[in-house]
């Protein structure tokens, strides 16, 4: 193993917060108690002197010696595009309340509050607005609390270290809702030694959020108060292509458009070396419908997301649609271009 000479904590500061690719996905935290989430990011605390190297084992930005064949079966190869799934279709929430509080279709919030109510999950792994702070994990034992988590960030918010904590305190039946980089941890934990697989078997449904790329929050804070952005954000949204327009509206009803050509130099560095746009190790993956704003794409991995979908459908939350052909063939294309990029950006960094 390269470098064993240094401990965990030593190799993730050396080979990821150093190096500024830390996508501050939470993973390490809790389960080292010498890291510390705060305000967007990742804070060493103290030296760590411990030799089970869980933190690096969990992190996605961490290349910790090749790979061996248990990690093999966390590879994305099974679908080249958006990876492995049952089917794809688009649907959206049919109680009005929960759209409005979604970000779009509002799958994710009708999916959680079904699988609470039905005894599913007992809570559930969300992002919270963060108010003055960064969005941060939050847990999630009802209809309220997953609304209030309704909407997205366009930021990393250190959930898994949320993860961590339940785990710790005893809780099982999890959900967990996160973006690919959380997902890929998430799957790396499973696999950690020595107490992963026990870790894991508390996680009982998955359900990842498409993702193309994050920014940093100080600096996209810094960048809205540069901008005369007054007050909490209560929404971001990226309309689809060819607008190219960055959009922010405020709890005091502000709006602004800004290009995105503007943020991109916000965008962590960590994301560059992302392959996953879809979160393919999920049992579902949830996205928009690119030109309908109002409905959400829905990509069906397992057979216990496709139980708990299919049952709720049959009861009658959803209502549901084919996928246009085109979307779905624009998915696939988004997805592999990003496989691609990273691709090229992880052996950049491996040669570094």
């Amino acid at each position: 193993m390269e470098n064993s000479t240094l401990n965990g904590q030593a190799l993730l500061i050396e080979k990821v917060i150093d190096k500024g690719i830390c996508v501050g996905c939470g993973a390490c935290v809790g389960i080292c108690p010498y890291f510390h989430y705060f305000d967007g990011k990742v804070v060493v605390m103290d030296q760590c002197i411990s030799d089970t190297w869980r933190c690096l084992q969990l992190c996605p930005r961490a290349d910790y010696g090749g790979t061996s064949p248990e990690e093999e079966k966390i590879d994305r190869a099974a679908s080249r595009e958006i990876g492995p799934y049952l089917k794809v279709i688009m649907a959206r929430a049919k109680d009005a309340k929960i759209r409005e509080r979604a970000q779009y279709g509002g799958v994710v919030s009708a999916l959680l509050i079904y699988a609470l109510e039905k005894g599913t999950i007992k809570s559930a792994i969300l992002t919270d607005s963060g108010n003055q702070l960064s969005p941060g994990g939050k847990i999630a034992v009802d209809r309220s609390e997953v609304l209030n988590c309704a909407g997205s960030r366009y930021s990393a918010s250190g959930g898994l270290s949320t993860l961590n904590r339940a785990i710790k305190a005893g809780k099982d039946r999890l959900c967990v809702v996160s973006l690919p980089c959380q997902m890929e941890a998430l799957a790396r934990m499973r696999l950690m030694q020595p107490d992963g697989e026990e870790m894991d078997s508390r996680i009982v449904l998955k359900i990842g959020l498409f993702c193309t790329w994050a920014v940093d929050y100080r600096g996209l804070e810094a960048f809205l108060k540069s901008n005369d952005v007054e007050g909490n954000v209560k929404k971001f949204d990226i309309p689809p292509p060819p607008a190219d327009i960055f959009q922010v509206m405020t709890e005091k009803g502000q709006k602004k458009d800004f290009s995105l050509s503007d943020i991109r130099h916000l965008i962590q560095k960590g994301c560059a070396l992302c392959q996953d746009m879809t979160a393919e190790m999920t049992d579902i993956s949830v996205g928009t419908v690119e030109g309908n704003n109002g409905w959400n794409t829905v990509v069906i991995r397992t057979d216990r997301g496709a139980d708990l979908m299919n049952q709720a459908i049959k009861e009658g939350w959803f209502e549901i649609d084919d996928l246009p052909e085109k979307n779905f063939k624009h998915l696939k294309q988004a997805s592999e271009n990003k496989r691609q990029r990273g691709e090229k950006a992880r052996i950049e960094q491996l040669k570094d």
